[in-house]
């Protein structure tokens, strides 16, 4: 299985190209692990100081987001693949991986912190 911040910098990528707009190299890739870094805050208990620390890594590195909100639906297709939830490999606090259930709604609530970002 796929680490779910390696999906969503793929989706981020892939959506910002179908609208004619490219992340810096590794700009998709940072702001996938955000996204995911924001999953293991809710799931996980990740602290919001470590969640704030990668969330500003990845402008410093990257810039802001290319994320339109009428693109969620792209995305949510493109990571849960059309269903209403998928499992997800998302990192743990104390480092390493844990498989967890990510809803839709969750995805789109991740979606608009990436967003603010």
């Amino acid at each position: 299985m796929t680490e779910f911040s390696e999906i969503l910098g793929n989706a981020f990528e892939t959506v910002a190209a179908e609208h004619g707009l490219a992340y810096a190299d590794g700009g998709a890739s940072a702001w996938g692990k955000t996204g995911a870094a924001y999953l293991s805050f809710v799931l996980c208990a990740f602290p919001a100081s470590s969640l704030r620390s990668v969330q500003y890594a990845s402008r410093e590195l990257a810039g802001p987001i290319l994320l339109d909100c009428k693109w969620y639906d792209r995305l949510a297709e493109l990571c849960l693949g059309g269903q209403d939830q998928t499992t997800a490999l998302i990192p743990l606090p104390q480092g390493g991986v844990s498989a967890r259930t990510v809803s839709k709604s969750l995805f789109l609530e991740m979606l608009d912190f990436c967003r603010e970002g």
